[in-house]
């Protein structure tokens, strides 16, 4: 089979390796839609790694089932979870199931960015998401999804917030797909991009401008005279995290969920953000089963559209191509490999 191996954004190697072969209590997955991810870009976290086979947002077609697995068959369209918790330990008991240590090492091998995948048996356990009335493209979103979701339940967000989206890259966009269909009463959104403002109004932004306009006039003329009440960081910028302190309505919260550079420091305002505010910081990572579960059901109800964000499809023998599109971060919004040519 051939896989795309990573050595670097520019260094995308397709190459030939051996069909996994399953255990018992495993499954073989022929991969139809892999997207690619921002993490999947980010070369100081790869340092010292490569060479990788990525890839984690996957979609396809169960083609052999181990002997032991029950409910799984050959035929099956899933999506599967590359991290999966103990669901045992003290984080998953107290909800926290994305810091649980078994989620960190568990994958499925050898990565999505290939035409089959091995699927061990503790994902084969959790991990599986059966699909039926979508295509590959648009179940590829349930990872990226099942983030946002995540995020929103640990941000407690309500109908009644104010929303502020900083950053409208496809994770913000999934953000503003996921406010508007759960009904928030007003979403601002911001990027440096202007393709990528009109993107967030397309998305459901009620109000998307550049960087450089005031954010905070135009916050506060569009929401009674109030800043946001909860400002999501879809950027790990040092100027976005200062817009988002400035933006921040008393009693609001800041979720910090694009990845900064490793040694970024930022001065914080303590006086300001705490002293009679009760402003909250909230860190969000990855997703659980649950929050898998309900973003599927998103997509495949049409609560959440996906398809228009979609805005190139690459043979998995260019993934080289695809990898300097993401990296760019200026034509695209999402970047889908498909590993076998469509039927």
């Amino acid at each position: 089979m051939k896989v795309a191996v990573y050595y670097s954004n520019k260094d995308i190697r397709v190459e030939e390796r051996e069909i996994p072969k399953i255990g018992e209590k495993e499954i073989l997955l022929k991969v139809r839609a892999s997207g690619i991810c921002g993490s999947d870009v980010m070369e100081w976290y790869r340092k010292g790694k490569t060479p990788l086979v990525l890839g984690h947002e996957v979609a396809g077609d169960v083609v052999e089932v181990g002997k032991e697995v029950k409910g799984i068959k050959e035929g099956d369209k899933i999506v599967v979870a590359h991290h999966v918790p103990c669901n045992t330990c003290h984080f998953c008991l107290r909800g926290h199931h994305t810091v649980c240590e078994t989620l960190r090492k568990t994958n499925f091998y050898p990565g999505g960015f290939s035409e089959f995948i091995r699927v061990p048996e503790i994902n084969v356990d959790r991990g599986i998401f059966k699909f039926e009335r979508t295509s590959y493209e648009e179940a590829s979103f349930t990872e990226p999804l099942a983030c946002v979701i995540r995020a929103h339940r640990l941000l407690s967000t309500s109908p009644y917030d104010s929303v502020f989206v900083i950053g409208c890259g496809i994770a913000g966009l999934l953000h503003i797909r996921f406010l508007r269909a759960i009904g928030i009463s007003k979403i601002f959104a911001t990027d440096i991009i202007e393709n990528r403002v009109e993107s967030a109004k397309k998305a459901g932004a009620d109000f998307a401008f550049r960087t450089d306009e005031d954010a905070i006039e135009l916050i506060r003329s569009n929401n009674r005279g109030r800043l946001a009440d909860k400002v999501l960081l879809c950027t790990g910028s040092p100027s976005a995290i200062k817009m988002a302190f400035d933006c921040v309505e008393r009693g609001g919260k800041i979720l910090f969920f694009a990845t900064p550079e490793p040694e970024l420091q930022i001065p914080l305002p303590v006086n300001r953000m705490f002293w009679r505010t009760e402003i909250s910081f909230v860190s969000s990572y990855g997703g659980s089963p649950f929050d898998y579960s309900t973003a599927l059901q998103l997509i495949e109800n049409g609560r959440i559209e996906v398809k228009s964000l979609i805005t190139h499809r690459i043979p998995l023998s260019e993934a080289e191509y695809g990898f300097r599109l993401v990296s760019e971060g200026k034509e695209c919004l999402k970047v889908i490999l498909l590993p076998h040519p469509p039927d």
